[in-house]
């Protein structure tokens, strides 16, 4: 049974029609001959059964029972090609050539390794002599063209695309393909023949006309592409690669409410290339901030492109962006969810349609899907932050606390990020009184970022409400006026530390100097209130409790302080 899988593999070798035999002749002593033939056997059979290295070892044996044995050297250049050791490989291949020169598979190889190995020129000369050699496989010549271009010897890639040319006849992908390289080389006339000669030889192929017009459009005499433009719409009305071109040239005029119309007429046609629609609309996108009218002009084409390909999800997540940025969020969390339907695993997706959900104050959704990302990307801390965020807004502060803790312990190389969510779990575990658990958290950011404002003053009203480490609470509210003296919640907070040490004369001032700014704000007239009670002006106190409820402020502490004319810790 194996002895058949071997000689089955060695029918399809490229050999000579000896194993022994070489371009000059070859005998072999016996016992040479014997070593050669096991070694062979061997190493087809080890070849065969895909042991690359064991049959690298057989074949090395038959070069030194056979020297000249222009088989074995293939076959041991074969086997390290597979390996992908090209340098071992090349040489091996050469010294089959060297023996035996007809052999295409010989040289092919040696092609290939020179490919392989960097060295694309020689491989070019390689696959046209072989495409010399043997006409019967007119793509060596192709493939030569390829390789020369690699190398940037366009002149020889010219010349093997002639040969190509002159046994296969005129062809879209040798004419094609020979225009760029005339274009490479600044042969403008050359370029524009080879387009002409394709029109020539296929009149009825507009395409070709189009190509024709992209090149005088290139080189910048539109009145050539525009005729040639008008050729092609008077056959062909819809066809959207020439209303495509006829947008870029207006659009270079400046002629830009009649290059949308042309995008107009291309968009709304399903059968135009999406990808190319998709590139024009995203170009829209850095233009958005300066000019008014380009968003209108994009959320149209946007529009026009879901309509013509209702399916596609990439369509829907650029319209759904585009009208986020146009503030139509409503709208545009309809299009991520339709694209999500398919996309669970799209990041930029999830956290677009997070924050479209969030403008909308649609934090239950927001959340929920906050869950969702974490599921398809549980190492992703941003999504712990959203949903911990989310659960903090919803006042589920049990959750937000959880979640915020479990994204800090992951960690982001986003030291933002980082302070973001230490800054919920800090919030969330203070609402919820475990207040060892808030100062860490806040400790901890002060560690990365000493200077940031907001924990700097949440933290000391977190523990001038509880009366705890006043000093310290007074030094970072300090620290937030030194920094910012005209923000009227650090003002107030400042002055609120000074109440909880009884420095009620200065809490005053610093209260009254937030209320001058803010003189509608709630907790600020009820501090003030309070401030007055504990200097003894019971009436100047009742007025601003008072206002503090005509702002808005319904706490019940409030109420009994107004009913009681007391002051209600």
């Amino acid at each position: 049974m194996f002895f058949l899988l071997v000689i089955t593999a060695c029918k399809n070798q490229p050999a000579s029609k000896n194993k022994n035999s070489s371009s000059v002749g070859n005998s072999l002593k016996e016992a040479d001959q014997i070593n050669f033939d096991a070694a062979f056997y061997e190493g087809n059979k080890q070849m065969v059964l895909g042991n690359h290295h064991d049959a690298i070892l057989q074949f090395k044996k038959c070069i030194l029972a056979n020297p000249k044995s222009d088989v074995a050297h293939y076959l041991l250049a074969k086997e390290y090609n597979a390996t992908q050791q090209f340098n071992l490989s090349l040489p091996a291949a050469q010294q089959a050539v060297k023996i035996n020169n007809k052999n295409i598979w010989y040289l092919l190889l040696v092609a290939d390794d020179l490919t392989h190995t960097d060295k694309n020129f020689e491989a070019a000369k390689i696959l046209e002599h072989i495409a010399d050699q043997f006409l019967s496989n007119e793509s060596y010549y192709f493939n030569a063209a390829e390789s020369y271009i690699v190398s940037k010897k366009y002149n020889e890639a010219l010349h093997c695309l002639d040969k190509l040319e002159k046994v296969s006849g005129v062809n879209e992908e040798i004419s094609f393909k020979k225009e760029d390289l005339f274009l490479k080389l600044s042969k403008k006339d050359q370029a524009i023949a080879e387009l002409q000669k394709l029109i020539f030889a296929f009149p009825t192929r507009t395409r070709y006309k189009v190509a024709l017009a992209e090149v005088y459009f290139g080189f910048k005499e539109d009145a050539k592409a525009n005729e040639l433009l008008e050729q092609i719409l008077f056959i062909n009305p819809t066809m959207p690669e020439a209303h495509f071109l006829l947008a870029n040239i207006y659009r270079r005029k400046g002629e830009h409410e009649k290059s949308f119309q042309e995008l107009k007429i291309v968009f709304t046609n399903p059968d135009a290339d999406l990808k190319e629609k998709l590139e024009i609309l995203s170009s829209f996108i850095p233009l958005l901030e300066h000019r008014a009218t380009v968003l209108t002009q994009a959320l149209e084409l946007g529009g026009l492109l879901v309509v013509a390909h209702p399916e596609d999800d990439a369509s829907r997540m650029l319209y759904a962006d585009l009208l986020y940025r146009a503030d139509r969020y409503l709208e545009a969390k309809q299009f991520y969810l339709k694209a999500l339907n398919n996309n669970k695993a799209n990041f930029n997706l999830y956290q677009n349609l997070i924050l479209c959900e969030d403008q909308l104050k649609q934090y239950t959704d927001a959340q929920k899907h906050a869950e969702e990302a974490l599921e398809a990307f549980p190492s992703q801390a941003v999504f712990y932050y959203y949903k911990a965020h989310f659960a903090y807004l919803l006042k589920d502060y049990t959750t937000a606390m959880e979640t915020a803790k479990n994204g800090s312990d992951i960690g982001s190389d986003k030291t933002q990020l980082l302070i973001q969510l230490l800054t919920i779990l800090g919030d969330a575990a203070n609402e919820l009184k475990y207040f060892k658990s808030s100062d860490d958290a806040f400790d901890k950011i002060l560690t990365f970022d000493p200077n940031n404002l907001e924990v700097l003053n949440n933290y000391s009203y977190y523990l001038s409400l509880r009366k705890e480490r006043l000093d310290k609470a007074e030094t970072m509210s300090k620290k937030t006026l030194d920094i910012d003296p005209n923000n009227a919640s650090y003002l107030d907070t400042y002055g609120w530390v000074l109440y909880q040490q009884k420095k009620y004369t200065e809490a005053k001032l610093f209260i009254e100097n937030a209320l001058l700014k803010e003189p509608n704000n709630g907790v600020l007239n009820e501090h003030l209130g309070d401030v007055y009670y504990q200097l003894k002006e019971i009436e100047k106190a009742m007025e601003y409790w008072k206002k503090a409820v005509g702002n808005g402020n319904s706490s019940s502490s409030l109420s009994l302080k107004i009913n009681s004319k007391k002051l209600i810790d």
